[in-house]
């Protein structure tokens, strides 16, 4: 189980994220959303260590992992899809996904077929440089890349941010399927979109102006719009 108490994360002297309690459990989609600028990309950014958190404590099952480098909690299990992707253009598709490997707890270096079930473009695309990928690949990509580490937490950052519809519906079946085949594996999902999130997530945290404000397992549309809505 990730957990987070009282977290506190600033820029500096500013504060983004103030006072946030939430968990994930495992075998559970957890959905984070809030409109932009409201601390959700910061929140993931701390959960995987990439931002330090000036106060609260992060747990990851009995293991403290507030002060942990995010390699560390790599090879704990949590891996990360960042928002823009950040694939590395200048590989190979194969050789981005290869990196995916080097978070792995275990020795095993080889890539599951499942990686390219989900996402059989991929293997089409091997040799293909990561740059040269449309930004719906990209996605795919970033997420094989991510899947590989064989996690057992994983941290999306808006998956669907500008993706084509049929790429969207891709990663959707992807999520359900790993809730499905994957007990234990828990999913933190940052997502903009209404429909995509009620479709896959089993519980909902709104956040605005760095403070939780809503959570639950039902997403009413007419309660929380007035949190989402520009």
């Amino acid at each position: 189980m990730l957990q987070l108490q009282q977290l506190e994360v600033a820029y500096d002297e500013s504060t983004v994220i103030r006072d946030i309690t939430m968990e994930i459990r495992p075998g559970q989609i957890v959905c984070l959303m809030g409109r932009n600028g409201v601390g959700k990309t910061t929140l993931i950014k701390s959960i995987m260590g990439l931002l330090k958190a000036k106060k609260g404590v992060i747990t990851y099952g009995v293991d403290e992992m507030t002060h942990k480098t995010p390699t560390y909690r790599a090879r704990r299990g949590i891996s990360y899809v960042p928002q823009g992707r950040e694939i590395f253009p200048q590989l190979t598709v194969n050789e981005n996904i290869m990196l995916g490997l080097e978070a792995r707890s275990n020795s095993k270096r080889t890539i599951d077929q499942k990686i390219y079930d989900y996402f059989p473009v991929l293997i089409e695309m091997k040799d293909r440089l990561g740059g040269d990928l449309s930004g719906g690949q990209q996605q795919q990509l970033a997420i094989a890349r991510a899947l590989v580490s064989e996690p057992e937490c994983l941290l999306l950052d808006e998956p669907t941010e500008g993706i084509q519809p049929n790429i969207v519906q891709d990663i959707q079946n992807v999520i359900r399927d790993i809730k499905k085949q994957n007990e234990n594996i828990s999913i933190l999902l940052i997502e903009q979109s209404f429909d995509f999130a009620k479709s896959v997530a089993d519980y909902f945290y709104i956040i605005d102006k760095g403070r939780i404000v809503y959570e639950g397992e039902e997403l009413i549309e007419s309660e929380v719009s007035h949190h989402l809505s520009v």
